[in-house]
């Protein structure tokens, strides 16, 4: 069993302490109980407590924030080479219970699957540098793109793990959580349209969400459910635009068990129907992505 080292910061209750407990050793338990040693715990009170340490934190360790940051219930990540768990009192207890315990597996899953320095850090490749030298995105974007992507298959393999482990209701449940766009996620698409940079970044920040849900969906009891949900989450998006992202999860057939080799085949599938594909369309047949 995984020892957990808790850590609060404000007044956190210690019946959601244990709540949290109880579901993390749960879920190590019935996963392996020997794939992780070790996890710090942090406890906020607040979200905005959490956000102001992470970014303190990235900036002492140089650290580029990325523009697609977002404010979240929990995170992960393993910056000082043990993995840690971020969970913001205020943010998940306003989830229904059957989410809440769906994003807190998929963060100890996290743990599990990338809880060492090595799936943060990846190496920019060959296509981007090719964007970056043609102009279509700057350097920062690029890091940026690299980022989301790299979120967007490590959420994959995470939803594999837990669906393999029979964790199946909470997760359809969480995955319809995200899914759903948020007034947020409009407004970033109507700014992106006269941007093709951007519009990378913001198409790369949906296919998270997306791909997250994936795995679900050749679940015999909640596959077309899923289905439904990734479609109607795209809906304020051009018909063209929303069967290039759907043909880029059809990769997800090929992952393995390697996540690196696994972010570069979704970057790649992603570069070129985003961007390749994209300037293959002849005169008159050039769509709105």
């Amino acid at each position: 069993m995984a020892r957990i080292v808790v850590r609060k910061f404000g007044d956190v209750e210690d019946r959601f302490t244990d709540e949290v407990l109880d579901v993390l050793r749960d879920c190590y338990d019935r996963i392996n109980g020997d794939a992780v040693k070790i996890v710090d715990l942090y406890l906020f009170e607040k979200s905005s407590t959490m956000n102001a340490l992470v970014n303190e934190e990235k900036r002492k360790l140089g650290i580029e924030t990325s523009a697609f940051e977002e404010s979240y219930y929990a995170i992960h990540d393993a910056w000082h080479g043990t993995p840690r768990i971020m969970v913001a009192h205020d943010k998940i207890s306003a989830l229904p219970e059957l989410v809440r315990m769906g994003s807190l597996r998929h963060e100890a899953a996290h743990t599990i699957l990338h809880g060492s320095l090595e799936f943060y850090s990846f190496p920019l490749p060959a296509s981007l540098v090719r964007l970056e030298e043609e102009g279509v995105v700057s350097r920062q974007m690029a890091r940026d793109l690299l980022h989301l992507v790299s979120v967007a298959a490590k959420d994959f393999e995470v939803t594999r793990l837990l669906y393999e482990n029979q964790f199946v209701e909470d997760q359809v449940a969480f995955s319809k959580h995200i899914l759903e766009p948020s007034e947020e996620d409009r407004e970033a698409w109507e700014l992106a349209k006269e941007d093709q940079a951007f519009r990378l970044l913001v198409l790369a920040s949906i296919l998270k969400t997306i791909c997250c849900a994936t795995p679900l969906l050749k679940d015999h009891d909640h596959g077309r459910e899923t289905s439904e949900s990734i479609k109607k989450s795209l809906d304020y998006l051009p018909e063209e635009t929303s069967e290039r992202l759907l043909r880029i999860l059809e990769v997800a057939a090929k992952f393995r068990r390697n996540t690196h080799e696994n972010v570069h085949l979704l970057l790649d599938k992603t570069v070129h129907e985003l961007v390749v594909a994209k300037r293959k369309l002849g005169p008159g047949q050039r769509k709105d992505v």
